[in-house]
């Protein structure tokens, strides 16, 4: 699984998917991380999509370099385009094709720190994925890892949302139904946010030298709720989702209920989304 075409990564990367993650910023995602950094650091950034996290890091560490991998070399494309066309590219990142799980091309001890966002979730074996990123993190360094803890939580929480929640799920996560929040882990990766820190011990990291913490991402504001709505029916109409969710059972019905309820969503001004963020530090 070296390339997009073997990728388990059922999302795609067409710009309209990608269109949510190139909000992503280190001042977000890395937040977390931000107070352990020091100027001279070597990072690497494991599913770096288009990379606005990563050029972040790359601003932060001047005297450092950063490193961004990931499956598919579209996706790595839209990250060069990005660092080119800002106003003050950086200057001390790269972009390599790369796989957690068929093994880094970095020898042992390589980077101060590994990091991740969004990427634990998506990998069929997220404890041999903590293995080799502890693998070629330095002694002393860290790595740090930032994932979503699943269902959605949505007001209002209308139907058609309701529908697009059962086939994220479906497509994402490959689980049938909706959990409770304190309902034992679906398989693969549902609760990512719940189990990192356990997956971290599990891959041979200390919980006594772990640093476990929690965000949120919210969508609230009149603009946060336009482009959010925007983003989800570009996904469905030019990301291919449709095609996707068809596989997986959708009806035209569902997708007219789940068009009409997202253009809703966005109109209210009581609209809310937020995804729960579980952030950890491991350090080596």
């Amino acid at each position: 699984m070296s390339n997009e075409k073997d990728s388990t990564y059922s999302q795609g990367y067409h710009p309209a998917i990608t269109a949510n993650h190139r909000q992503r910023r280190v001042e977000v995602e890395g937040a977390f991380v931000l107070p352990h950094l020091h100027p001279t650091d070597k990072i690497l950034d494991v599913g770096c999509g288009p990379g606005t996290i990563t050029i972040g890091f790359a601003k932060r560490v001047p005297e450092g370099s950063v490193t961004g991998v990931d499956l598919s070399q579209a996706v790595l494309d839209q990250a060069l385009a990005f660092n080119t066309e800002a106003e003050s590219p950086a200057t001390n990142v790269t972009f390599e094709i790369g796989n957690v799980l068929d093994g880094l091309k970095y020898a042992d001890d390589t980077f101060d720190i590994v990091f991740c966002s969004q990427t634990l979730l998506h990998i069929p074996e997220p404890v041999k994925a903590l293995k080799e990123m502890r693998r070629v993190c330095k002694p002393g360094g860290f790595i740090a890892a930032r994932e979503s803890d699943f269902p959605f939580r949505w007001y209002p929480y209308l139907p058609g949302l309701q529908i697009a929640d059962k086939y994220i799920y479906e497509q994402v996560m490959g689980a049938t139904s909706l959990p409770h929040p304190q309902s034992p882990p679906l398989q693969p990766n549902a609760r990512c946010g719940s189990l990192v820190h356990v997956w971290a011990r599990e891959a041979g990291f200390d919980p006594a030298k772990m640093k476990k913490g929690v965000g949120a991402d919210v969508r609230a504001s009149e603009e946060e709720r336009k482009f959010w709505a925007g983003m989800w029916l570009g996904r469905l109409d030019q990301g291919g989702m449709k095609d996707t969710w068809r596989k997986l059972g959708a009806t035209e019905e569902e997708f007219e209920i789940l068009r009409k309820d997202i253009q809703a969503w966005e109109a209210n001004v009581d609209g809310w989304h937020a995804i729960l963020q579980a952030e950890v530090i491991c350090w080596k």
